[in-house]
Order: C-alpha cells, then sequence, then structure tokens
C-alpha cells in the first residue's frame, strides 16, 4: 500500500485510543497471518481493500474496534463465540434458558477479553 491517504488513515490509527490510552494496534483479523486490520473512527477497516492507490475501501460492516470500543466488539459477537458455548451446553444435554444464555454470554465476554489482551501484547 503506498498512498499518502493509507499513512493518513495510519496516523490516524495512532491517534484513536482505547480506555488505557494505547493507540489501537493493527493485527490479523480479516483472515490474514499478518497484520491486516486497524482502527478508523471507532470502526475496524481492512488494510487489503484498498485501490491501486492505497486508498481504502469501506466494507460497511461496521465491526467495532476491540480496544478502543471493547463493549460494542464483544456485543458485535464477530467471532460467534455465545453461539459457540451454548452450543456446547447443549451437547451436554442441556435446555438453553434465559439464564444459561447469560453464562454463555459472560463466557463469550471472558473470551473476548482474554483475546483482547493477547492481541494487545502481540502486535499493540
Amino acid at each position: 500500500m503506498k498512498s499518502g491517504r493509507l499513512l493518513k488513515i495510519i496516523e490516524q490509527n495512532k491517534l484513536d485510543m482505547s480506555e488505557n490510552n494505547k493507540p489501537c494496534p493493527q493485527f490479523p483479523y480479516w483472515g490474514a497471518s499478518y497484520p491486516d486490520a486497524c482502527c478508523v473512527d471507532g470502526k475496524l477497516q481492512d488494510l487489503d481493500y484498498c485501490d491501486e492507490n492505497g486508498n481504502l475501501y469501506d466494507k460497511g460492516e461496521d465491526v467495532p474496534c476491540p480496544f478502543c470500543r471493547t463493549e460494542e466488539f464483544i456485543e458485535y459477537d464477530p467471532f460467534s463465540w455465545v453461539d459457540h458455548f451454548c452450543e456446547e451446553m447443549e451437547e451436554n444435554g442441556d435446555v438453553i434458558t434465559d439464564s444459561m444464555e447469560q453464562c454463555a454470554k459472560q463466557k463469550a465476554r471472558k473470551a473476548y477479553l482474554d483475546w483482547i489482551e493477547k492481541v494487545r501484547e502481540v502486535y499493540g
């Protein structure tokens, strides 16, 4: 990526801050093994989804940044971890009640917070 526009976005990314006053890191998110996501105005953008000049296209997915919009990211549940934990309970023969769904949401929340911490350790 080679454009001044991309450099501006990356500089803006450094200004987007999490609640810990640390810049939101670039990190692998869209399926790459290298950092392919950055925060722009609190939303994740795909660094590989751009034109020949490096201008980012808006994918229109509106994925909240896990670093500066943590609670919204968890609620968005991009990895479907709530469903995963509910399915796990069903496989154990449980019927999913409202309280069990809340338990699945709590497990997913913890898993997301752990994931965010690990990503920040590596990329941030």
